[in-house]
């Protein structure tokens, strides 16, 4: 079960404590020295249009073997309501994608050679004109990927969706939310040259098709 919070003006309290977002926030243990070799993963995450009350979605990871290791993350904020366009000007996660599925941007982050693993999804419903939100967390799994040196490791694209139940009197209700993932390997490698031209003319993995078969808490294949 996806685990419910409820956060009051969750967008202010995250710009007080971390400043401005854009679509990839790293940790400084992944940040690679100059003598390091290093690669580029990439891909799109964004919100599924019958989910227009998502105003946050994250995919976090970390290096595989370092379970202590402070996550870093693939993200994408969403504007809802009246809050949400006084504060978007404080993140830089424009829409780069808007299309009859959903809408969002591409994320690129530049990695130390080596193994990874997606282990968990964080997506914030703000039902309330955005000026308060649930947050649901789940487990992704631990995901493996792999940046290899000199090439671009292509992960797929990631739209987050709500899962609805019904409470007891047979009202519907949100339960969690997740990501379903896709594959839009030339649209997002497009996305990708006008954002980091270098990076688009890296040798592409193409992962998408692993993650795409993956059904737990967090990633599906298709809304349910």
């Amino acid at each position: 079960m996806a685990r419910c919070l409820r956060l009051l003006l969750l967008v202010v309290t995250g710009a007080l404590l971390h400043g401005c977002y854009t679509s990839v926030s790293l940790s400084p243990a992944v940040t690679a020295p100059p003598s390091v070799e290093t690669g580029i993963v990439f891909g799109t995450i964004g919100v599924s249009s019958a989910a227009p009350t998502i105003d946050f979605s994250s995919l976090q990871f970390r290096q595989a073997g370092f379970q202590a290791q402070r996550t870093s993350e693939f993200l994408f904020h969403s504007p809802v309501g009246m809050a949400g366009a006084l504060l978007s000007p404080l993140y830089l996660t424009p829409v780069e994608f808007d299309e009859a599925a959903g809408k969002g941007t591409v994320f690129v982050a530049r990695l130390p050679a080596g193994d990874y693993q997606l282990v968990s999804a964080i997506i914030a419903n703000a039902p309330f004109g955005g000026w308060g939100a649930h947050v649901y967390q789940s487990d992704a799994g631990s995901v493996p990927f792999q940046v290899e040196p000199g090439k671009a490791t292509y992960l797929g694209q990631f739209l987050s969706h709500l899962q609805m139940g019904r409470d007891r009197h047979g009202i519907p209700v949100v339960t969690g939310a997740y990501f379903v993932v896709g594959s839009r390997l030339q649209r997002d490698l497009g996305l990708l040259a006008a954002r980091e031209p270098a990076a688009a003319a890296a040798t592409v993995l193409d992962l998408s098709a692993r993650f795409m078969q993956i059904e737990n808490e967090a990633l599906r294949s298709a809304p349910r």
